[in-house]
């Protein structure tokens, strides 16, 4: 599966603003390809409490943020600004985190679904 998200997201205030990357298929196209068209990104940022990355089976809370996208696509990028209630837990610091995305799109008549998960640093 392709990285779905920029290596460097922004902190703004302890938040990232605004999580974005490239908007591809899992074999490398981007969209929006012929018979693909994006409706909506759902994209979380999450970030263990010592601003690293959890591992698996450890209990380390720490910082997390939901945006989204549902419109205004550039061709190839998603950009998740949009602001759910309840979108943001804790500070972010600078260093590692996780970024973890879902992207709903029509393929054809069909509706379909792409996920990804990448480490990102936040600057």
């Amino acid at each position: 599966m392709p990285r779905n998200w920029d290596p460097s997201q922004t902190l703004n205030n302890g938040q990232v603003e605004w999580p974005q990357g490239p908007l591809t298929t899992d074999t490398g196209q981007t969209f929006p390809t012929v018979g693909w068209t994006p409706r909506w990104v759902d994209a979380w940022v999450v970030q263990a409490r010592n601003g690293g990355i959890s591992r698996p089976g450890q209990i380390n809370v720490g910082a997390s943020q939901a945006t989204y996208q549902k419109g205004s696509w550039v061709p190839g990028r998603w950009t998740a600004a949009g602001i759910p209630p309840g979108w943001k837990s804790g500070t972010f610091r600078r260093g590692l985190a996780t970024g973890i995305a879902l992207v709903a799109f029509k393929k054809g008549t069909a509706d379909a679904y792409e996920w990804w998960v990448d480490a990102i640093n936040l600057r």
